[in-house]
């Protein structure tokens, strides 16, 4: 049965028209669109396919991941907004693109983009992220506390990519750690054959099957409940790797592990509970997959920090500490020697940072209750800690406070006082703060109101 060709014009049309339409009937409901759905979220790619092209249409247009995005792609998301907030690490991974550097200064030099300071809109050179921070009366703001990795894990990045100013936040009691494993990083010494793979870089033998024995300890012997990850710099080692776990491992615990295993560029955004990391290196490697992982420092910032709570490194330890390559040497090293952890003056009051910190412990002490002084916790260290080993979970935060370092000139207590408190009560800790000149005229009284929390806890 043939169609009316008027039929077909119709259809035509109405297609060709749907967009317009579509715009004139969002303008039209826009104050009752945005009212009861004020927040959307779609990709770059997306957009236009989601929303129409009505400029100023949001107030605030967020770009996350923008170390990551190009900068055309962003610009329909830019138009739509009033305002954009742009967040980006460009420590991590940026862009990829096959359009050459040279091509790049012709098609600027056409546009008349020429001038030195118009190198921020560079394609190959430049993030989203980068053209925002190059941008005059710009400061982008850094974000100092991280709450995926472990301690040990997360230090590797703070010393080697930000300089130490990460506050580790991670509640590491919430972790999924493998039976028999201490949280951190880890290495199984493997020294393999490297071998050229072509273009796509190159693989390590030795290192295949010894990836492949981890996982089937930790998944078959051990039954792991966790999730799980394999990276490694070159995409020929990932695809064998991942061809020898299919070969030989069950599906079904590959699939209740959430296994993924690829290049840092496949972990963009991702993390597990534990990685390996397949270093495929070593003396005899390809001198160009030598000079990438040289010139490729980011790649390894995002492989490492994809750990939640242990990085098992399986490759050549000795060979990465003497290898000339800064951010592989570090990972070598323990994690002592990368911190760069100097001689701290202890204070006269040690293990305690203040005086009143060690009556208040001695005046416990007497009472039979013994609490630990600078305990750990969330990138913090608590003046004192009492935690109940009998599964009862009361943990209670105790904490003796000056008025110099603990109130605003106005006599209000410091706001990060209040911001520690809040993200210690979310994580299940009591918090008892104590003033000085309570201590000093009620020392018992403050005794008592601790032993009534430790004692009376249901």
């Amino acid at each position: 049965m043939s169609l009316d060709p008027k039929a077909k014009e119709w259809s035509f049309l109405s297609r060709s028209s749907c967009l317009k339409l579509n715009q004139i009937s969002f303008q039209m409901a826009e104050s009752h669109v945005l009212k009861h759905f004020p927040l959307w979220a779609v990709t770059n790619l997306s957009i236009g396919s989601r929303i129409p092209l009505i400029a100023g249409l949001y107030d605030l247009a967020i770009l996350d991941e923008a170390s990551q995005c190009d900068i055309p792609s962003a610009i329909p998301i830019i138009f739509r907004a009033k305002r954009i907030g742009v967040v980006g690490d460009p420590h991590q991974l940026s862009h990829t693109t096959r359009l050459s550097r040279a091509k790049d200064a012709l098609l600027r030099k056409r546009h008349g983009l020429v001038k030195l300071e118009e190198q921020r809109f560079s394609y190959p050179d430049n993030s989203l992220y980068n053209l925002f921070a190059q941008t005059n009366n710009i400061s982008p703001v850094f974000l100092s506390e991280t709450y995926r990795s472990v301690e040990s894990i997360a230090d590797y990045s703070n010393q080697n990519f930000y300089g130490g100013r990460l506050r580790v936040a991670t509640m590491a009691d919430r972790l999924n750690i493998p039976r028999n494993t201490t949280p951190g990083i880890h290495w199984t010494e493997v020294i393999s054959e490297i071998k050229s793979g072509g273009p796509s870089g190159c693989f390590a033998p030795q290192e295949i099957e010894t990836v492949l024995y981890v996982i089937q300890e930790m998944l078959i012997k051990n039954r792991f409940e966790g999730t799980l990850g394999v990276v490694t710099p070159f995409r020929q080692q990932a695809n064998r790797i991942k061809d020898r776990i299919y070969e030989e491992m069950p599906v079904e615990a590959l699939r209740s592990a959430d296994l993924i295993v690829d290049t840092a560029h496949g972990f963009q955004g991702d993390e597990r509970d534990v990685m390996i990391l397949s270093l495929c290196a070593g003396p005899d490697m390809p001198r160009g997959s030598r000079a990438f992982l040289r010139e490729t420092a980011n790649l390894m910032n995002v492989s490492v920090s994809r750990a939640r709570a242990v990085l098992h490194i399986v490759g050549n330890k000795k060979w990465a500490a003497q290898s000339g390559i800064p951010h592989l040497e570090s990972l070598a090293l323990p994690p002592e020697k990368y911190r760069g952890h100097k001689n701290v003056m202890k204070s006269p009051w040690h293990p305690h940072e203040s005086p009143w910190e060690k009556v208040l412990y001695n005046a416990l002490m007497a009472k039979g209750v013994q609490s630990t002084p600078q305990y750990p916790v969330l990138g913090r260290r608590l003046d004192l800690a009492l935690v109940k080993k009998d599964g009862a979970g009361l943990k209670i935060d105790i904490e003796v406070d000056g008025d110099r370092y603990h109130r605003n000139p106005d006599g209000s207590r410091k706001r990060d006082d209040v911001w520690r408190d809040i993200q210690l009560q979310g994580s299940g800790w009591r918090v008892v703060r104590f003033w000085v000149y309570q201590l000093r005229e009620e020392l018992d009284k403050c005794v008592d109101k601790i032993l009534n929390i430790w004692s009376n806890h249901d």
